[in-house]
């Protein structure tokens, strides 16, 4: 038991406390969730083997055989630091090969995964160094331990703080000018670290002053993460905008051609109507009524005070009568007068096709509805739209996430309407309770 307790202090500690193992894992918190590539598993245990593989043997050969045969400590100090370059390469290629990405995003992501291992290894020896006794010596099982959990410890405050507000939002839109200079930052680090390290060691260094170098590494990849993280959040604020953008775009020609399909509905219903009239003897009066309730069915004409609302609510009341579906109104369009008309079609389509969607949705028997509501209330523009659901929503950030497989080009019709109410200095709120899901937009009426 004895010796087997020095082998795995020896050899085992060392290994799981190794750089390459913190690399890796520090790599693995930003891209476990990635798409993989065919035969992940197999790409994965090759690329995690090699890497390692040639960590481990360029470990063994830089110690003593190359300072020996250098002569010079600065040159084999140079050697290190080309042994730590050809495993970052190395670890680019590991996420290269077991991941879709591309060479920007395997970059970006191997940025991350040097700044998240300097920033573990430099806290995880701050630390230990100011622990007593055998604590502070990784050579023994106290210290070596001590290390183990530091280091994991460092590695789940670097994934909560770090790498899982990045899941679901690969890099997008970057470029050298981004990525060079925070991959140029880090080998600076790495650089001046082992220069550092290494002078310290052959001329003497305080502790303080050798903490004081690991402070700042600590920080310097602190914030390179935080800003690693920014980034990836405002490069898809910016493809969110744009694809916003886009959808009220489309939004607003679609506007026109629904008008002038209403138009064109409302035109052929009233004359079918006065052929019916004409028909008054011919035919029995119930066939009559029967004919005329069925071409009432495609009479849109709805009249609420806002023409661009009556597009809105003529369509949908007719894909609401197609599928079923009840569409409760009491509207004052009036109201709406100080709103755009491509705003009021994008607002009000969105929020009736959700509804419509999740009505659809019903399989239990309940029937199906959408009530909509736009009044005067307390000196403010209310929109109230709600309707049943089936099954379970999840909210963030206020809205309900949409429940498609692709959630990067879904779930914009929510934040549109938001976006809308935001621009007429409004505010939307979404509740679900009982069953029931419930839309409210409050707006400032127009002085």
């Amino acid at each position: 038991m004895a010796m087997l307790s020095d082998v795995m202090l020896i050899a085992v500690m060392p290994f799981l406390n190794g750089f390459m193992v913190e690399l890796l894992t520090c790599a693995a918190l930003f891209v476990w969730k990635l798409p993989r590539r065919p035969h992940f598993g197999v790409r994965c245990g090759v690329s995690v083997a090699v890497v390692i593989l040639i960590g481990e043997v360029t470990y063994i050969l830089q110690w003593p055989n190359i300072q020996s045969a250098l002569g010079n400590y600065y040159w084999w100090v140079w050697c290190i630091i080309l042994r730590f370059f050809l495993l970052y390469v190395l670890c680019y290629w590991a996420i290269r090969q077991c991941y879709v990405i591309g060479r920007r995003q395997g970059v970006f992501y191997t940025v991350a995964a040097i700044a998240a291992q300097h920033c573990v290894y430099c806290g995880t020896k701050i630390i230990t160094m100011k622990l007593p006794g055998d604590y502070s010596d990784i050579d023994t099982w106290p210290g070596a331990l001590c290390f183990f959990i530091l280091t994991v410890m460092f590695m789940a405050a670097a994934y909560w703080l770090f790498a899982k507000p990045l899941e679901g939002q690969m890099p997008e839109r970057l470029d050298n000018s981004i990525l060079l200079p925070f991959l140029g930052l880090l080998l600076c680090v790495n650089v001046f670290s082992c220069l550092l390290e290494t002078a310290g060691s052959t001329t003497g260094m305080t502790v303080t002053a050798y903490l004081l170098i690991m402070l700042t590494r600590f920080v310097t990849c602190i914030f390179v993460l935080a800003l690693l993280r920014e980034i990836v959040g405002r490069s898809h604020a910016e493809r969110d905008g744009i694809v916003l953008q886009s959808l009220l775009r489309q939004q607003q020609s679609q506007l026109a051609a629904d008008k002038a399909t209403i138009d064109l509905i409302n035109v052929k219903t009233h004359d079918l109507k006065k052929q019916l009239t004409l028909l008054d003897g011919r035919i029995s009066r119930q066939e009559i009524d029967d004919l005329n309730g069925l071409v009432g069915i495609y009479d849109s004409s709805v009249h609420t005070g806002n023409e661009a609302l009556d597009v809105v609510l003529a369509n949908k009341s007719l894909l609401c009568e197609q599928q079923g579906i009840r569409f409760d109104r009491m509207i004052d369009g009036v109201l709406l007068s100080g709103m755009k008309p491509a705003d009021i079609y994008s607002l009000f389509g969105n929020a009736v096709d959700n509804a419509m969607e999740a009505v659809g949705k019903i399989e239990d028997g309940r029937e199906k509805y959408i009530s909509m509501v736009v009044r005067h209330s307390k000196g403010m523009l209310l929109i109230h739209v709600e309707n049943p659901y089936q099954g379970g929503i999840t909210f963030e950030d206020g809205l309900p996430q949409t429940t498609k497989a692709d959630n990067r080009y879904h779930g914009f019709g929510m934040r549109s309407m938001r976006m809308i109410a935001e621009q007429y200095d409004g505010v939307l709120t979404a509740n679900a309770d009982d069953g029931v899901f419930s839309l409210d937009v409050l707006l400032p009426l127009p002085a």
